[in-house]
C-alpha cells in the first residue's frame, strides 16, 4: 500500500509542475513505459539469448519512435489534469482515507502527546523538552491550549522547528516570512530574516520558542486578546487575525496571483464528501482549487494532516 501511494505521489507531483517542465515530464513517462515495455517484452521473449549474451542491450530509437513518443507524452501532458485528478481520487478515497470524525474519542490530553512525540523525530531531548515547555506557556499567555499550538506548527512546519522552505519564503517553528517578522526584536534589535536562518542553521531553539513567543502574544493583542481556544482561531491568529471566529464560508485568501494565497495554495481545494456509511470524508483535489481559500478549507486541511499522523500511530 505505501508502494502505490509513493507512486502515486510521485506521478501527482510530475503531472502538477508548469506547463513546459509538465510536457517534458509526460513525454519522460511515455518514454520510460515504453522502454520498461520492450524491456519485459524481451526477458520474456527471449531468455535464452539472455543467458547466453549477457546483459546488455541496444535500444535503436528510430525517428517514428521517437515521434510516436512525443506524440503520446503530448497526449498525456494535455490530458494531465483529469489524470491528476484520478490518481488523487483513488489515492484519497482507498490508499489513505481520512475521515473528520475519526478518532473523535481521543482526548485532548491524547491528541498533544502524539504530536509530542512526533517532534521528538526532529528534536533531540533539551530541544525537545524546550518546545513542550514553552508551548506550554504560550498557551497560557493567550488562552489556548498545547494543542492548537502544536496541530497550527504541524501544518506549517511538520513539527519541525527549524525546517526552511526550498524558495527561501519562510523559516522556523510557525514559518516565519520577512513581512511577518516587522516589528519584532531580540535582544534588544530589530529580527531579520537572516537571523532566523542562522536561528534554523544554528538550532537555536531558545531563539525560535522566544520570537514565537513575541509573534504569538503580538496577534492575540491585535485580535483584542480574544481566547483562542481552539486550533483553526488560533491559526487564524498566527496568519490572519482579523479573521478569528469568522464563518467557515468567509475567504481569507483570494486571487491566484495574490502572493498571499500562492504562499498559501495547498490550503485551497479542500472539501468533505458525506459517504454511503454517514461518515464525513475528506477530500483535496487540484480541480477543486478555485482561487480562495476559506476559513473551512484550512480547518480541513489543519485536520487531514492530524489525522493521517494519528492514522499512524493508531495501527
Amino acid at each position: 500500500m505505501s508502494d502505490a501511494k509513493a507512486l502515486s505521489d510521485f506521478l501527482q507531483y510530475l503531472l502538477s509542475q508548469d506547463t513546459w517542465v509538465r510536457w517534458l515530464a509526460s513525454v519522460l513517462l511515455v518514454a520510460t513505459v515504453w522502454l520498461l515495455w520492450r524491456f519485459i517484452r524481451l526477458i520474456f521473449s527471449h531468455l535464452w539469448r539472455i543467458l547466453r549474451r549477457g546483459w546488455h542491450f541496444i535500444f535503436v530509437w528510430s525517428w517514428w519512435r521517437m515521434a510516436v513518443t512525443a506524440g503520446l507524452g503530448t497526449l498525456l501532458w494535455a490530458f494531465s489534469d483529469p489524470l491528476l485528478d484520478i490518481l488523487q481520487e483513488l489515492e484519497q478515497r482507498y490508499l489513505t482515507p481520512v475521515y473528520l470524525d475519526a478518532f473523535a474519542e481521543w482526548s485532548e490530553a491524547h491528541q498533544a502527546a502524539i504530536l509530542e512525540e512526533e517532534l521528538r523525530r526532529h528534536t533531540d531531548p533539551y530541544e525537545h523538552a524546550t518546545v513542550v515547555q514553552r508551548t506550554r506557556e504560550m498557551a497560557e499567555k493567550v488562552q489556548s491550549i498545547p494543542l492548537a499550538i502544536y496541530e497550527a506548527a504541524y501544518l506549517e512546519c511538520g513539527l519541525d522547528p527549524f525546517k526552511m522552505r526550498s524558495d527561501g519564503i519562510a523559516a522556523g517553528w510557525i514559518q516565519f516570512t520577512r513581512k511577518g517578522l516587522n516589528g519584532l526584536t531580540y535582544q534588544g534589535r530589530p529580527v531579520v530574516f537572516d537571523d532566523v536562518l542562522r536561528a534554523c542553521q544554528q538550532r537555536n531553539i531558545a531563539f525560535m520558542m522566544d520570537l514565537t513567543e513575541q509573534y504569538l502574544l503580538r496577534r492575540y493583542e491585535q485580535a483584542g486578546r480574544r481566547p483562542l481556544h481552539n486550533t483553526i482561531d488560533l491559526y487564524l491568529a498566527l496568519f490572519a487575525p482579523a479573521h478569528i471566529g469568522a464563518p467557515h464560508h468567509r475567504v481569507v485568501y483570494a486571487g491566484f496571483d495574490n502572493p498571499n494565497y500562492y504562499k498559501n495554495a495547498g490550503l485551497d481545494g479542500w472539501y468533505v464528501v458525506r459517504t454511503a456509511e454517514g461518515r464525513q470524508q475528506i477530500f483535496n483535489k487540484r480541480s477543486a482549487r478555485d482561487g480562495q481559500i476559506t476559513v473551512w478549507e484550512i480547518y480541513l486541511a489543519l485536520e487531514a494532516r492530524k489525522r493521517r499522523l494519528f492514522a499512524a500511530y493508531a495501527r
